[in-house]
């Protein structure tokens, strides 16, 4: 299993840190990272300003960045996801729940994941509304664009979705794409037992003509 490199930004006077710190010594003993570096930025305020830092404790598990302290809990928790299959697109509902819209767009566009990476929280029914919203917000961001033609199989694949307001989304997101080929799954969705994604289908293909 691949073990993350963990670094954990600190100062003197910083009771959420120091038990941050205790919690990541234990598991580092354990054998759970590669590499453990703790800084305190008060010595060394150069890496505060490299990282871009405000406040302590930051920690960088991996590629994956947290502002604040975590509990013994999440912090096992985004360990496991470091090396799961699924641990970008749970990243990507943490930053989006914690209204970090803009580090996701970033992580898309320097390619550090793919907008694929968004489809599994699409598909979730119980997604949290500003989770939903930052979706939108990402698929716009990359309407008419190769990355969101690429994803085209995977949105069809949830046009069915049993689920309403997914298929509604879907539709919608569909649209941005500006391809010919999803003009028959819209088609189809014309006749959907719901009025409102019938209402959303018949938009989407008004927008592509």
């Amino acid at each position: 299993m691949n073990k993350p490199v963990v670094t954990l930004l600190t100062s003197t006077h910083c009771p959420h840190c120091r038990a941050l710190k205790n919690l990541l010594n234990e598991r580092n003993e354990a054998g759970q990272f590669e590499q453990l570096n703790i800084i305190n930025i008060e010595q060394s305020p150069e890496i505060a300003e490299k990282y871009q830092v405000r406040s302590v404790p930051w920690l960088q598990l991996g590629e994956f960045v947290f502002d604040g302290a975590l509990t013994p809990g999440e912090l096992d928790y985004w360990i496991n996801e470091f090396s799961s299959d699924t641990g970008i697109s749970h990243y990507f509902a943490y930053l989006l729940e914690n209204g970090k819209l803009a580090k996701v767009i970033d992580w898309l566009e320097q390619g550090r994941a793919r907008l694929e990476d968004i489809l599994p929280l699409l598909a979730d029914p119980n997604a949290k509304i500003n989770v939903r919203l930052g979706i939108g917000a990402v698929m716009e961001h990359f309407e008419d664009t190769d990355e969101i033609r690429e994803i085209i199989p995977g949105l069809i694949g949830l046009i069915q979705h049993e689920h309403p307001p997914i298929r509604i989304d879907v539709c919608h997101y569909l649209s941005l794409t500006y391809a010919d080929t999803v003009i028959e799954p819209l088609t189809a969705m014309l006749d959907d037992e719901d009025a409102q994604v019938r209402q959303t289908a018949k938009e989407s293909l008004e927008d592509l003509k």
